[in-house]
């Protein structure tokens, strides 16, 4: 069945453009608006980062802002779910796609009064109504989670095999990975145009500097790497974030200052993975990791963690050369490898996972959902 007819509202925090899930939903709506015209869509989003809301405009995709601060995320998800669900009442849609832990709450409190079925995407890393305690305001955010679920038609998009949860009946789940536009992933770019010298590898990790991104111990292994790669350099891409300063002081420990590069957030960050000699990935936490899927689409050898959702993009490790979860030494060996025994090419292995193909999956899970709604029920 295809998701042709029928009306679906996307929700989720924010659309800020170095979120990986935010462009994974992005890229999804985008390909559902070309490949299944019609398909009536619209986005809200919770927050008031908007970077990405262009894309979907010249889609001819609407986009709803609700106006909130993102700060504030923990308290004011009551009031989030009372201004969608007045979107919700006055649009009618046949289903709600939401996406990330702070949408997939509100869309699911604000659709289960109105009789709107409800599809959520979610990481086991990520969703409150799926993990272990994280203070009062987690167990209350748990506890509502729950009840919304229970109390309305909600239906789960796991994004990779991982992703799924015990707690959530096997009956109710369908894993759709997230996808990756093949056809739009750019050439390699220049070196200089990223300051960057021709000769030496170039070691690139694109992630936000965040705790369970682990750079630090990627600056360990790079360290290490370095003994055997001289005139390496290491350029993390992404926004900063709480564990930076953590991140500098390991380059300060280590004595590679002159060799690490913060570049913070870039919008050509695809170009310099492929010009790359390595995509290194220090994640010791992820859902499904979109920029893994990138770097062996773009032919940049992987050197990584082996957590089960790279292991599960990487076809087992046979993709890459990946290392046990938290050994920086080994991780810094397997970049050796990358560097001078690459794993073999990807190109056959990734293209189950174009976005198209991705789309087509998730236009028929949304429109199953529709037509599962009883009669009237709105």
């Amino acid at each position: 069945m295809g998701g042709e007819g029928v009306d679906v509202v996307h929700v989720i925090d924010s659309l800020a453009a170095s979120g990986g899930a935010e462009n994974r939903l992005v890229d999804e709506v985008v390909a559902l608006a070309d490949r299944h015209p019609g398909t009536r869509q619209a986005v809200v989003r919770l927050y008031a980062r908007d970077a990405l809301q262009p894309r979907l405009e010249a889609a001819g995709v609407p986009v709803v802002a609700l106006g909130l601060d993102a700060r504030r995320a923990a308290r004011t998800w009551p009031l989030a779910a009372r201004r969608l669900r007045a979107v919700l009442r006055e649009r009618r849609p046949d289903v709600v796609h939401t996406a990330l832990a702070s949408a997939n709450l509100v869309g699911q409190l604000a659709a289960a009064p109105l009789g709107i079925p409800v599809v959520s995407s979610f990481n086991r890393t990520g969703d409150p109504a799926l993990q272990p305690d994280a203070g009062w305001r987690g167990r209350v955010m748990q506890a509502v989670g729950r009840a919304a679920a229970r109390r309305g038609d909600v239906w789960w998009r796991a994004v990779s095999a991982h992703a799924r949860d015990a707690r959530v009946p096997a009956d109710r789940v369908t894993v759709i990975p997230r996808g990756v536009a093949l056809a739009d992933l750019p050439g390699p770019a220049d070196r200089s145009a990223f300051g960057f010298p021709d000769e030496g590898p170039i070691v690139v990790n694109v992630a936000r500097l965040v705790p369970e991104k682990a750079q630090h111990l990627l600056v360990e292994a790079f360290a290490a790497a370095r003994a055997d790669l001289p005139g390496a350099r290491l350029a993390v891409v992404g926004p900063a974030g709480p564990a930076e300063p953590a991140v500098r002081a390991a380059i300060e420990r280590h004595g590679v200052a002159g060799a690490v590069h913060l570049l913070g957030f870039r919008d050509d960050a695809r170009a310099l993975v492929a010009a790359a000699d390595v995509f290194a990935f220090s994640s010791l936490s992820e859902g499904s990791p979109g920029a893994i899927l990138e770097a062996l689409a773009l032919g940049t050898p992987v050197a990584a963690f082996a957590i089960e959702p790279v292991e599960d993009l990487t076809d087992g490790g046979r993709y890459a050369r990946l290392a046990p979860p938290g050994d920086a030494a080994a991780l810094g060996r397997a970049i050796v490898e990358a560097v001078r025994s690459p794993p073999p090419s990807a190109g056959d292995w990734v293209r189950r996972f174009d976005l198209g193909e991705v789309a087509d999956r998730l236009a028929a899970l949304l429109a199953s959902r529709a037509a599962a709604a009883p009669a009237g029920a709105r």
